[in-house]
């Protein structure tokens, strides 16, 4: 997931540098060994902080040896969790959630969405992907049906799908 011909097709500060400002609390649910994390860091500054939360230790180990070399692990927290209980990170408190790929890797998806709801301020958006699974008996399998209850509990700001994947700008609604 964190290599360099990724980078090279799909910077990951392209797709963050609309939502992501100086001074914001980002959540970047599914962080993995960082590859949206540290440019996330970088682009909220000293001023901001990023959740990395990611349930796999050793990704997470990763991350935090790339935010010391860095010099990002002020503004990093690292939490080894599931996107279904986000109970570090303080309701209403976060400017940006970033949730790429993790709720099609997990059962609770109802549970995630909601966790992503409670610690999104009022005006904070979220971006949302899930890859389309093609073994349909899966319970972390998204239907195209439930990705449409999924996304309903947030104003749809833009979205899209691909061969691969649905994703989704949204806000939280008030």
């Amino acid at each position: 997931m964190d290599n360099p011909v990724r980078r090279l097709l799909w910077p990951p500060e392209k797709k963050i540098s609309k939502f992501v400002v100086n001074g914001n609390t980002v959540a970047d649910i599914g962080s993995g060994p960082g590859y949206y994390t540290i440019a996330i860091a970088k682009a909220v500054g000293e001023k901001g902080k990023v959740y990395a939360i990611d349930s796999d230790a050793a990704a997470l180990e990763r991350l935090k040896e790339k935010a010391i070399k860095l010099a990002l692990n002020d503004r990093i927290i690292i939490e080894k969790a599931s996107a279904s209980d986000l109970h570090m990170i303080p309701d209403n408190s976060v400017d940006f959630v970033l949730s790429s790929g993790v709720i099609c890797c997990m059962a609770e998806h109802k549970a995630a969405v909601k966790e992503m709801s409670r610690i999104m301020k009022q005006s904070a958006l979220a971006y949302v992907e899930v890859s389309r699974q093609p073994i349909l008996n899966d319970p972390r399998s998204v239907s195209e049906k439930e990705w449409r209850e999924l996304i309903s509990e947030f104003q749809i700001l833009k979205e899209g799908s691909g061969i691969f994947n649905r994703w989704a700008f949204v806000k939280r609604i008030t």
